[in-house]
């Protein structure tokens, strides 16, 4: 004999199974925060950045200290600021280019994109709050190690202690870690776009190592309208006192003289760019 049995109705005040929470902007720029502290190679090559500015800072100030007779008029002045910045401008880009390539392109190579890409399925909130932590990372960065360059060089040779009297010194000593982050930021929009470590930094490296170097040095009247446009040469200039400027315009001519502010924005250009064609493949090709 067996006895009528009723389904078994959840309590009234019961909750239904947990959804996920909702994904915003604060979540995401949060959750890439700490995946890059996570990176073993962050602490590493934020540390690299900071000790080869200070030492290139050191290597120039040392050398200028033999001779103390060219500082005669220019001490503290954005000329000879600049002297001690500008070897730590290009190498100190490129270390960080790693850190910013190795950002985007590190969840490429283990797997772990998908992951990401499942918890936010817009897709494009993950490329824009990576960026923004590779921004802040690679410009603080920058900044301390300009810090600590003009630190040390003004304890080696006083006259290279900044004089901020100086119209152009603000421009240059910020101009420094800025130019530095936005070609990181060039390594990180590429590496969104290649998807592949090794070939973002040898592509990066050797363009502006290379290419760039190559493409100044050819005596050729049409690109003397390419050059002006070349993403670092045009990038640095934002860096650079207008000496020297007017100085590279003799030896390399170019059809365009742009400004300080305007070759900083070719080189923001050149992120945009690759950063849209970062973001159309992330949303149209799977991981």
């Amino acid at each position: 004999m067996s006895t009528a049995t009723t389904p078994r109705t959840a309590p009234a005040g019961a909750s239904t199974p947990a959804t996920s929470a909702r994904v915003t902007p604060w979540h995401v720029l949060r959750s890439e925060w700490i995946k890059l502290w996570t990176l073993r190679s962050t602490l590493w090559t934020i540390a690299l950045t900071v000790v080869v500015l200070v030492l290139l800072a050191w290597a120039m100030a040392a050398s200028a200290n033999a001779f103390p007779e060219q500082f005669e008029g220019a001490s503290g002045s954005a000329t000879i600021v600049y002297t001690v910045l500008a070897p730590g401008q290009i190498f100190g880009a490129l270390v960080l280019v790693v850190l910013a390539a190795l950002s985007v392109t590190g969840e490429y190579g283990t797997g772990q994109i998908r992951s990401t890409l499942t918890a936010v399925p817009t897709r494009l909130p993950v490329l824009w709050t990576k960026g923004v932590v590779v921004a802040v990372v690679t410009f603080g960065t920058a900044a301390v190690g300009t810090a600590l360059s003009l630190l040390l060089a003004g304890a080696i040779v006083p006259a290279m202690q900044p004089d901020w009297s100086d119209p152009e010194m603000l421009r240059i000593v910020l101009g420094t870690p800025l130019y530095i982050a936005t070609v990181a930021l060039l390594g990180f929009a590429l590496g969104g776009l290649l998807r592949n470590t090794a070939a973002t930094i040898a592509t990066v490296i050797g363009f502006v190592l290379v290419v760039e170097s190559v493409l100044n040095l050819i005596s050729w009247k049409p690109l003397e309208w390419v050059r002006p446009f070349l993403p670092s040469s045009a990038g640095a200039r934002v860096a650079t006192p207008e000496e020297f400027l007017d100085m590279s315009s003799q030896m390399s001519q170019q059809a365009v003289d742009l400004s300080p502010w305007a070759g900083y924005a070719v080189l923001v250009g050149w992120v945009v760019v690759l950063l849209v064609a970062a973001a159309v493949r992330l949303r149209t090709r799977d991981a």
